[in-house]
């Protein structure tokens, strides 16, 4: 059988698994698998999906994890296979474009993308000790459309904020499993994010006829009921869920 794929929203995990490096995340993620799932593959692919390319070139996050994948990979994990050890080859990759397709997406992160259509919650706001003397009062009632005092400026308070942001990962994860369930014909899938996105994806290879195995990315989480309660027949004996 082709390698064992395992797709992983690499933002998504803590950083308490992503410290030991991009290779290490994917050793403990395969001892983490169930050996009976991974022994009847040639072999583990595992792709690391994040924002990893700006006006097309590798951002600096992701050119500091290159080494560390040249370096290490492919390598080799024994895993305990009816009582023998069994030697698995490990291969890591950035997924910088859809499986099968040598073109990379080239603008996976933005930098400093407004914020749009924002407010202030409500007062008081949980685990707000004091909302009577709270420093954050002032901020009650803000919007993105909030304007300047100044009746002279035309800059609204949307003009001030702003982030970076990934863009088309959690669709390229979603496209990928849909590609490993209809064209690569997969036996099993494996998705390491908690990102709810990703749960249209797990119902496409579900009904595909594919076992999904989701890894969570938080100790103890479980799949939202109201996830599961789209779960039906076949499809939840295919269905398992585990946490790192």
């Amino acid at each position: 059988m082709p390698a064992l794929l395992v797709l992983v929203d690499y933002d998504n995990v803590d950083r308490s698994h992503t410290v030991a490096g991009p290779v290490g995340l994917a050793k403990m993620l395969v001892t983490l698998l169930p050996n009976t799932i991974v022994a009847r593959h040639q072999g583990v692919t595992v792709r690391l999906y994040g924002g990893w390319r700006n006006n097309g070139t590798l951002t600096n996050f992701a050119q500091n994890l290159v080494p560390d994948i040249h370096r290490q990979s492919p390598t080799v994990v024994a895993i305990s296979n009816s009582g023998f050890l069994q030697n698995v080859r490990l291969t890591v990759e950035l997924a910088q474009g859809p499986i099968g397709s040598s073109t990379s997406l080239e603008q996976t992160y933005v930098k400093n993308r407004g914020l749009r259509n924002f407010r202030s919650c409500s007062s008081p706001r949980p685990g707000c000790a004091n909302p009577s003397s709270c420093g954050l009062q002032m901020f009650s009632g803000l919007t993105h459309a909030t304007p300047c005092g100044n009746h002279k400026c035309n800059s609204k308070l949307a003009d001030v904020f702003t982030r970076d942001e990934q863009k088309m990962v959690d669709t390229l994860i979603v496209a990928d499993m849909a590609h490993q369930a209809f064209a690569a014909k997969a036996s099993d899938i494996v998705v390491v994010s908690s990102d709810t996105d990703m749960w249209p994806g797990v119902l496409l290879a579900l009904r595909a006829g594919c076992a999904v195995t989701h890894v969570h990315t938080k100790r103890g989480l479980r799949t939202q009921q109201h996830l599961m309660n789209t779960l039906a027949g076949q499809l939840s004996r295919n269905y398992q869920q585990l946490s790192v």
